[in-house]
This record gives C-alpha cells, structure tokens and sequence, in this order.
C-alpha cells in the first residue's frame, strides 16, 4: 500500500513539473495560443465540452471495446491452431506478418469506402492492427513453455490437448497478457486514426472539427484524453496481471 502511494505521489509531482514548465514557457517564449496553448486553456476547453467530449468518447469508446475484444478472440485461435499444427505455423506466421506490412493509413480509407462509416471498418482496423501483437506474444509463450515442460508432459503421459490446458496455458499467460498492454493502446489510437479519415462520431471527429476551426486547445484536449486513457489502460492491465501472475512472482524470489 505504501509502495503504491509512493509511486501515485511520484507521478503525480512529475506531472505536476511537467504541467508547471508548459505553462512557463508558454508565458516566458510568449507563443501565440493557437501555436501551443497554455495548460488552463485546455483545462477550460475540456470544462466547457464535457458533454460533447462524453458523447463522443463514449462512441470510440464502444469501438475500442468491441474491437479490442475480437482482436484478443481472433489472436487466440491463430496462436492456438499455429501451435497445435506445427504444419500451419508458417502460414499463419505469414498472414500476421502481411497484416502488419500494410500502411494503416492506406488500408483505412478502404475500408470506409467498403463498409462505410460505421463501426464496422473501425473494428477491423482495430483486428488488423492488434492481433498480431497478441497472437505473436502468445505462440511465443506456447512454444517456450512447450519448450521447458515438453519433457515433463511425457513423463505424466499428458496427450497435446491435457498438457495445453495444465501446463502450456497456465505457462503463456504472461506474454499474452504483454500482447494485451501494448494492444489496449494500439487499438484506441487505430479508432480514433479511423475516425479522423471518415466517421459519424467519435473523438476522430471531434479532433477534425477542431482542426478545422484552428482551435488548437480543442486539438490538445483530446490528445491529452487519449494520452489519459492509454495510459489508464496500461496501468489497469498491469494491475491484473499482478494479481493474477503471483506464481511468477514467487519464482524469481
């Protein structure tokens, strides 16, 4: 407890320097506020669009949450069938890789064109761009447990599918859980990228307006929210992991 409070208070004075400085130097430098706004403008832009900003973060954040979730389903059974089938590795292998060589950028305004501008080519976005973390994360654990427990499945006459559930799993939780950290982010940033390009709302879009309007402290508002998130996230992630991992805790004691 006293550990947790000691780093709440740390972030808290870091962020705290950090604020202090931007405020400093945007007085000192005198730059203009359509440049770089000072901190308690965007403070005040958040107060006085709480509603809208709610509206529209509710929006990406369903997107985020639906996409996020068949990105973790989707990961799991490409990492599972590539280590089940050793003879379906390679080709599982090369479709995660393709799917990461394809520029985002490029890939989605396609699928807007496609599937239009609801939810559905934000989603996929969201597959294309956080299963591959994920899925490579976890075969990686897979193989690596298979590995170090290969010979102790055999010594209890465990077939594939017993010695995936009791030791292989239990043993890839944690680099599955790595793939989720770095996807929870990746997946809110591919939403909000989609929304930009084409939506009907969303914080994308509520970044564009305010772009448009040359309201930079509307900009760094949903940067700073965007920012806030992925790092709760982050941080939430890691909390479970946590508590669910004390095995692995107690091995490197």
């Amino acid at each position: 407890m006293h550990k947790l409070a000691w780093t709440v208070t740390k972030r808290t004075l870091l962020f705290g320097i950090i604020i202090l400085f931007w405020d400093l130097s945007v007085g000192l430098f005198k730059i203009p506020d359509y440049l770089l706004p000072p901190p308690q403008a965007i403070a005040s832009a958040v107060v006085q669009d709480r509603t809208i900003l709610w509206m529209h973060f509710l929006e990406t954040f369903q997107k985020w949450a639906l996409g996020l979730s068949c990105s973790i389903l989707i990961a799991l059974v490409l990492s599972l069938v590539a280590f089940s089938r050793p003879s379906l590795e390679r080709v599982v292998q090369r479709f995660l890789v393709i799917s990461q060589a394809v520029p985002y950028l490029t890939v989605a305004p396609l699928l807007l064109l496609w599937f239009g501008l609801g939810a559905l080519p934000k989603i996929i976005l969201i597959i294309l761009t956080c299963s591959f973390p994920i899925a490579q994360l976890t075969l990686s654990g897979l193989q690596s447990a298979r590995a170090e427990y290969s010979v102790l499945a055999t010594l209890l006459r465990f077939d594939l599918m017993m010695a995936l559930r009791q030791l292989y799993l239990p043993a890839a939780v944690p680099s599955f859980l790595n793939g989720v950290k770095i996807s929870v982010t990746y997946a809110f940033v591919s939403t909000v990228l989609a929304e930009l390009i084409g939506s009907e709302a969303g914080l994308g879009v509520y970044l564009s307006r305010a772009q448009s309007a040359y309201r930079t402290d509307r900009v760094l508002a949903v940067v700073c929210l965007i920012v806030v998130f992925s790092l709760l996230c982050t941080w939430i992630v890691g909390l479970f992991s946590k508590r669910i991992l004390f095995w692995e805790v107690r091995k490197h004691v």
